[in-house]
């Protein structure tokens, strides 16, 4: 498991597991290919959100055959949404991605990224409950912290 740069809680929507991973700092299943995880990392404020997300969609291309960045917007000052398609083998998949900023540093901040896939046909069943999985995301406090975590209040 990773750490979160800061400790935040959330509430997991019901019919969704936690899983143990060492990809992120929190994940959850809802079926085989619906998973939602948490991670994050410390960037310069001077980085717009759009930069950390593209980032991470290059990330992306270089384990997925295809990778579509099919929208990306700013959600008020502090967040940032991208949904993407991309390819692995013989499936397709859709992710949806949420940078929230958190955390008060004289010079960078924490940036929490939230992220659902899920295969196309799974999208309009998962996507409600992502959005109330983010709608609950929060800190716990604002301050930068070497190890961060996160907790359900499921």
């Amino acid at each position: 498991m990773t750490q979160l740069p800061v400790s935040v809680h959330f509430d997991l929507p019901e019919g969704w597991e936690p899983v143990a991973t060492e990809d992120a700092a929190f994940a959850a299943i809802r079926s085989d290919t619906a998973g939602i995880m948490l991670t994050g990392g410390v960037w310069p404020r001077s980085v717009p959100l759009r930069t950390v997300a593209a980032e991470a969609a290059q990330d992306l291309r270089e384990i997925a055959a295809e990778v579509t960045v099919l929208s990306g917007d700013d959600i008020g000052a502090d967040g940032f949404v991208q949904e993407l398609r991309f390819s692995t083998g013989d499936e397709t998949f859709v992710r949806s991605e949420v940078y929230l900023a958190m955390g008060e540093g004289a010079e960078q901040r924490a940036v929490v990224r939230a992220v659902l896939t899920c295969t196309p046909g799974e999208f309009e069943a998962v996507a409600p409950d992502f959005r109330e999985f983010v709608g609950s995301l929060g800190p716990d406090d604002q301050v930068l912290s070497a190890g961060g975590g996160g907790r359900s209040r499921r």
